[in-house]
């Protein structure tokens, strides 16, 4: 079923039908000011989008102060939500008279959209030619993606959606072979960013995308406040229940490296069996400084002790220690669902939900 009041009905025409939220001071006609590149709806001006406005559309959009012209036959075929839209109310299609020969826009149905504009022009990127080519998904950053899955989600764009997610996942928000969490975690534009690791969450939250969430959790409970202007703040857009999960998970985390102490200390020790005469021990440069990005950015300590170059450990002994390394590294990341306690706060807001929607 389409939302129920996520979209509101209008006839672009003579004072005809016309909702009281609506300024009826006129019928829709083409603004002399802006040549063709707007349209005034009641007294209202929306700039036509440039490429997703159809002179030949018979249905249309107001988006933001964004006008679409489309055609009902494209969309309903890829959207049921936006099909039943229209089955819903084609008792209130009927094309108004125009108010003068010249004024071809007069009468053509519009709905009003509570979502982002640029979030309709990239599901209409795709929708029209019916395709998703991947020459023109190119240009589409994390956030567009976001709001890709948000629309397509929210009007049932389905293939769409998915293809969204699993853009969403292998090149932006989860570690891959092409970028190890370590990577993620240091961009500026990604987790090293708190207000993104906010957005993160109300997105997951909001889409039940749970598998974007431990990444994002993990950035917040290391970030170092005291060197972030205005940290606090960045808790704060968090609910109570989230915030008491950063907390919580920092402290889980914590006992979780301190278990692996013994074998985290400031030496590097051979094997017990390794024969290679001219295979030593060796000590970390700065121990110190080793030890506090272990307890502070675990994940990101163990991935640059991976990647040590160990020049004094014979082969066997090098691949020996970044096995270690390895392990301890993949056990953290696979147990951050369970030290923010993720699946059960997910379960319960799934619960909730339910209820409320009953």
């Amino acid at each position: 079923m389409p939302p129920t009041q996520d979209h509101r009905l209008c006839h672009l025409g003579p004072n005809k039908g016309v909702p009281p939220w609506i300024e009826a001071s006129g019928s829709l006609r083409e603004s002399p000011d802006h040549a063709f590149s707007a349209i005034l709806v009641h007294g209202k001006s929306y700039q036509k989008h440039e490429q997703h406005w159809y002179d030949e559309g018979n249905f249309g959009f107001l988006v933001g102060t964004t006008a679409f012209r489309l055609h009902r036959s494209i969309l309903s075929r890829r959207s049921s939500s936006i099909a039943d839209m229209f089955r819903t109310h084609q008792h209130s299609f009927a094309i108004s008279e125009t108010s003068s020969p010249e004024d071809t826009i007069a009468g053509v149905p519009f709905v009003e959209l509570p979502d982002q504009p640029e979030d309709f022009a990239h599901v209409l990127d795709f929708i029209y030619p019916d395709s998703l080519p991947a020459a023109r998904t190119a240009h589409l950053g994390v956030m567009d993606l976001m709001g890709v899955v948000k629309f397509a989600g929210k009007y049932l764009i389905k293939d769409l959606e998915g293809w969204a997610i699993s853009t969403l996942g292998a090149e932006h928000l989860l570690p891959s072979t092409k970028s190890s969490p370590k990577a993620l975690l240091e961009n500026k534009s990604l987790y090293a960013d708190p207000d993104f690791c906010v957005e993160v969450v109300r997105f997951s939250r909001e889409c039940r995308l749970p598998q974007f969430l431990p990444l994002a959790f993990y950035a917040l409970a290391t970030a170092e406040w005291d060197q972030t202007a205005g940290g606090a703040f960045y808790l704060d857009q968090l609910s109570a229940q989230d915030r008491a999960s950063v907390h919580e998970g920092r402290l889980a985390l914590s006992k979780s490296v301190l278990e692996n102490v013994p074998s985290l200390s400031e030496k590097l020790l051979r094997r017990e069996n390794c024969t290679q005469g001219d295979c030593k021990e060796m000590q970390w440069v700065n121990p110190s400084v080793r030890w506090k990005g272990l307890m502070l950015h675990p994940l990101e300590e163990l991935d640059l002790r991976r990647n040590s170059k160990f020049a004094k450990f014979c082969v066997d002994c090098k691949s020996n220690a970044v096995t270690q390394f390895q392990t301890i590294h993949d056990d953290l990341l696979g147990r951050l669902t369970e030290f923010f306690k993720l699946e059960s706060k997910i379960v319960d807001s799934e619960r909730s939900t339910t209820a409320t929607d009953r």
